[in-house]
């Protein structure tokens, strides 16, 4: 079984966020208890959130899942569907604005190694990398798990695209 949580549900400052009502809770819990209980996990789900993707080789399935308090849900799916493996570009971002209106952008570049189905239109993010050598080398790894081919990303442009070029 390939287990890979991939991120975070919230955005940073969503988490921390979270992490100071939980502990406004557990202080709040002193003078009233149920108040107290209910602020601590309403702070919990929203820095315990996470999602990621779970592999059974054994099976031929992959599910990707959400979490919440430790919990996994998804939907569990065949392997069959997805025949390539390739290595993908993204792109992640985030905007502040201050109290001035001005904004500040953070943009991070990443490399996504991604189950791909026939015409590469459907990708299914299996792991994320910095450093496009190490996902070059973990797409070899687990291509050679899953006995999948490795792929340059090519999705296929259907004829209704092309005419509208």
């Amino acid at each position: 079984m390939i287990k890979n949580r991939i991120g975070f549900s919230f955005m940073p400052p969503i988490i921390i966020a979270g992490v100071a009502v939980t502990l406004a809770g557990l202080v709040t819990i002193m003078e009233s208890p149920l108040l107290g209980i209910g602020i601590a996990l309403a702070g919990s789900f929203i820095w315990s959130g996470s999602y990621g993707i779970q592999i059974d080789i054994e099976q031929n399935k992959f599910r990707e899942y959400a979490s919440m308090f430790g919990f996994k849900y998804g939907e569990w799916k065949s392997l069959e569907k997805t025949p390539f493996i390739s290595v993908v570009k993204g792109r992640s971002g985030m905007t502040v604005y201050s109290r001035s209106n001005r904004s500040t952008s953070v943009i991070d570049d990443r490399y996504e190694v991604c189950l791909l189905n026939n015409s590469h239109r459907a990708r299914v993010v299996i792991q994320k990398f910095e450093d496009k050598r190490k996902a070059l080398e973990y797409a070899n790894q687990i291509g050679s798990k899953l006995d999948k081919s490795v792929v340059q990303f090519n999705p296929v442009v259907s004829q209704k695209t092309k005419s509208r070029r």
